[in-house]
């Protein structure tokens, strides 16, 4: 082997071994994640942990969701999401029950330029019929606050005044119940909370139906699996339970 030939060999060698120490630049994608009605980011725990096993930057983004108005909880969602994830390549949404209306006003109502895809779990599309029968009921507000009267199944109500949000988005429904007041006034297929038809949304790229509660859908390894695969394809593995 000639002596020019070894040093081109040992700088190609030492080229690669610099190369591989050097950090790539690539940023993940972010994922912000929106809790539900009444609920706190301490829910969305487990998923946040199954995300991040995914190498993506994970926001859990608590909000309060017995504010007077949406548009408090959506303008904090936003301010947030300007501190956290403006500068990514690119920021997905997960949302849980009430979160789904929240992320329909925040891209309604704010610029995300770098938005990406969007999964709604369990998302009262079109209300409760839950909160048709209970929502006069002064307890009702008192325990869930002033937003929870409003997200019934009428004309009026909060879910048919929000638009579609702006992204590609997918939705994932529960056929399992463990509240008992769902059997009695949801129709079937239900969580017990919100009906699978509430779910369905005009614009949405895929639909899903799983065997679980509304109140734990997020902590089903299978539906992680399912988030991923639309964050990264657009479309589920499979549309299990349709």
């Amino acid at each position: 082997m000639s002596k020019a030939f070894s040093i081109a060999v040992s700088l190609i060698a030492i080229a690669g071994a610099m190369s591989a120490a050097k950090p790539s630049s690539a940023e993940p994608d972010a994922v912000i994640l929106l809790h539900g009605l009444g609920r706190g980011p301490l829910t969305m725990k487990l998923l946040e942990w199954r995300l991040e096993q995914a190498e993506l930057d994970v926001h859990n983004l608590g909000y309060p969701s017995d504010a007077e108005s949406l548009d408090v909880a959506v303008d904090l969602v936003y301010q947030r999401y300007l501190s956290c994830c403006r500068a990514a390549p690119t920021v997905h949404f997960v949302t849980h029950s009430l979160g789904g209306l929240v992320l329909r006003r925040l891209t309604a109502r704010h610029d995300i330029p770098n938005a990406g895809r969007a999964v709604m779990l369990a998302p009262p599309n079109h209300g409760s019929e839950i909160v048709d029968e209970l929502g006069d009921v002064q307890l009702f507000e008192q325990i869930l606050g002033p937003l929870a009267p409003q997200l019934g199944t009428g004309d009026d109500d909060l879910p048919a005044q929000l638009p579609a949000p702006s992204m590609p988005f997918g939705v994932i429904a529960g056929s399992d119940w463990i509240n008992p007041l769902g059997p009695i006034l949801l129709p079937e297929p239900h969580d017990g909370t919100v009906s699978v038809e509430s779910t369905r949304l005009e614009g949405m790229s895929d639909h899903i139906v799983v065997p679980s509660s509304h109140t734990f859908l997020m902590n089903s390894p299978y539906v992680t699996d399912q988030i991923l695969a639309f964050l990264r394809n657009g479309s589920f593995e499979q549309s299990a339970g349709e």
